[in-house]
Parts: structure tokens; sequence; C-alpha cells
């Protein structure tokens, strides 16, 4: 008799069935399977993986049954229950002083031979049983009640699955449910805080332009400090909008990437009076297949960066995509600040900055390169970072064919 099995408490032991999620489910060839297996093993007609509901015996597979249910009080499993015997051999049911007067016993079928092994849970609980019946008497090797047991302990470890996938499947549902409050979140952000903001900018450079010359200087810095501000509160939530709507790009997506249109499209985004020097080579005519909007948005926001984090007179950027055995690789190199080795992984994470303003007079968000590290990784594609301090910095990029 096992020390763990818990029979005092059935309200617990019915709560640790229920998490399991198994009760009145569909046929299941894993199941099914070893329910064969059992009766092909023991030799016999009959086999059942049976679940111990509150007023009834549930089968969740069956070999020559019938019935999918029968009552509680005339399963044989209850009385193992009722006994605290966690597995049992009869081979003359007829003979034994309880299980003779089981209706399934002095009546239709006449089963004459009954073993089985209860189904316990890692907490002591039982959830059921494996059973194998015959309406001959009959006698398992040792060989065969062992197997019993190990196949039973089969059904726990399948039963434990079934419970961990129902687990992951209530998450992926709240998951969905809160990502999808992040959309509507988005929206009113973009709606509700970014439109006052852009009123904001606007008034405050409309009342510049018509009344600066009538207020004090102190009153102009308090207006340029209004519209600096507000404009890096709309930097701010344009960041985390970009960020978040990188995880509705479904990178499965793929289609042939023109390198050469994808870094003039980026270059004229970001360099429209053509005022910086911004290069781009490809050294390779293999086609290529990856998901355009996400690495439109990795260049655009490393060529950005390129330009917001150069002290140099002249910004030079130079863009590079070259074929390697199994991956692209494609870098982006500039001659702008560098960064410290020390801050190498710091820069990627999510909200980090490193306290520096740009060459605009403005401190980052923390968040563009974490959104470049998500969309690489999204497209199965891996980052390195090559710097050096007042020299520039080199992103390359893998992304595997």
């Amino acid at each position: 008799m096992p020390q763990n099995v818990n029979t005092t408490d059935e309200k617990l032991r019915l709560n640790a069935l229920n998490s399991y999620a198994v009760l009145d489910t569909k046929p299941e060839k894993d199941f099914d399977d070893i329910a064969e297996l059992a009766s092909q093993i023991c030799e016999v007609p009959i086999s059942s993986i049976a679940i111990m509901d509150k007023d009834r015996q549930w089968f969740k597979s069956r070999i020559g049954i019938d019935k999918s249910e029968i009552p509680r009080e005339e399963s044989f499993c209850n009385f193992m229950m009722n006994e605290n015997i966690d597995s049992i051999h009869v081979e003359n049911m007829i003979e034994h002083p309880y299980l003779s007067k089981n209706p399934y016993v002095s009546g239709n079928p006449k089963l004459a031979f009954y073993a089985g092994v209860l189904l316990i849970d890692p907490d002591g609980y039982t959830l059921g049983s494996l059973c194998v019946y015959d309406l001959q008497p009959k006698k398992l090797s040792d060989f065969q009640f062992n197997a019993l047991k190990k196949l039973a302990n089969q059904v726990i470890q399948l039963l434990k699955l079934r419970k961990k996938n129902s687990q992951l499947e209530e998450n992926n549902s709240n998951l969905l449910a809160k990502y999808h409050e992040l959309e509507q979140f988005a929206q009113v952000v973009s709606h509700d805080i970014k439109s006052p903001l852009n009123n904001i900018i606007s008034l405050t450079h409309l009342f510049q332009e018509e009344y600066g010359k009538v207020i004090d200087s102190e009153g102009n810095e308090y207006l340029d400090y209004i519209s600096k501000s507000s404009l890096e509160l709309k930097n701010f939530v344009d960041a985390i909008l970009i960020y978040y709507k990188s995880d509705t790009i479904n990178t499965q997506e793929r289609q042939e990437i023109n390198w050469e249109q994808l870094f003039k499209k980026s270059i004229a985004l970001l360099d429209s009076k053509n005022e910086y020097d911004i290069k781009f080579n490809v050294k390779s005519n293999e086609p290529f297949y990856s998901n355009k909007i996400a690495l439109e948005q990795i260049v655009s926001n490393l060529i950005s960066n390129s330009i917001k984090y150069n002290d140099k007179k002249k910004i030079e950027v130079e863009i590079e995509v070259q074929n390697l055995t199994s991956e692209m690789e494609l870098s982006i190199k500039d001659n702008g600040i560098g960064i410290a080795k020390a801050d190498f992984e710091k820069i990627f994470t999510f909200f980090t900055t490193l306290g520096k303003k740009d060459r605009f007079d403005n401190l980052g968000t923390g968040i563009g390169l974490s959104t470049v590290q998500k969309l690489v990784t999204k497209l199965n594609g891996r980052i390195e970072l090559e710097s050096e301090m007042g020299y520039g910095s080199t992103f390359k990029i893998f992304l595997k064919k």
C-alpha cells in the first residue's frame, strides 16, 4: 500500500481530478494504445482506462466494453479506493468475499478475472485505474502484472502532459487577451495622447512666431522648454508604439528582398535634404527571402541612430550586404561617438539609456535598439556589435537563408 495515497478528502481529490481536464473528453490514440497494449500483454479480451468522478466511473479508453460509464458504487476501482489498495490481482472473482457480489460478476457479463492498478498522481490523489478483465478465471505472471503497473505509470505521465498542455492553452488565451488590450491601449495612445501633444507643439511654435517679440527672453525660454518637452514625449510615445507594433509583424510572411530599394527608401526618409554621406553596397546577387517590413524597421532604426549619435561634422554611414555560406550579413557602420564595450549588452535592454544626448540635444528613449533586437530574433537572426569610443560603431546582423 503506498504511503502517499490520499483517500480522506474527496473534495480535494475531485479538485485534483478536475485540474487534468480529462473527464468527458474525446478518445485519444495515446490512451487507446495503452489500453490495447494492456489487453495484449495480459492476454485478456477486456481492458479499460477508467476515471473516477464523484458519482460515476467514466472510461477514457476501453477495449471490449460497450458502456462509456457506470455508477461509481458498481466499479471495482471504487472498492480499491475504499480499501486503500493501490493494485489488485483477483484470479477468480466468484470466490472473492466482496467482488463476488458485484452485478458484473453475479450478472452479465459474468466477469471472472480482474486485475487493476490505481492511477495516483504525484500529489497522492487517485484519479482512476487501469484495469484488465476476463470472462474466465486467470492468473497473471509476474511479468504481466509488473507490465500493467508500468503501463499505469505511463497513463499518469500522459495525464500530467495533458494538464501542462491545458495550462499552456489557458496561459496563451490570457496572453492573447492581454495582447488585444495592448492593441486597444496603443490605439488610445495614438489618438488621445499624440493628438494633444501635436497640438501643444504646433500652438507653441505659433505662439512664438506671433508673440515671441512681445514677451521677454525668459518667456521665450519657457516656450522653448514646453516645445522641447512635448517633442521628447511625442518621440517617446512613438517609440513605444513602434516597439509594440513590432509584435504584430508576421515574420513568417516572406518575400524576395530588393536590398537596393529597401536602402533607398530608408535613406530618403532619414536624409531628405542630402545632408549626410550615406552609402550602400550590395555584394550579393543571390535571392534572399525575409519579412520586408521587419527589415525596413531594422535598417531605418540603425541608420537613424548612426545620424543622431554622431558628433562629427561630416556624418558617414556605410551599409553593406554580403552573402555568407548559410547566412546573409547586413552591416551598418558609422563614424559616430561609439559605444563603450561595457555598455554593449545594456543598449539592447528595454527602457535603458546611456544618459547621453544626441546631436539634436535629445535624450534617447531606450526603446529603439531593443526593438531592433526583438525583430532580429523574430527573423531567427542574431546581431553583433563592434565599436570604439570616438570612432564609431558597426552593427552586424546575420540572417539565415
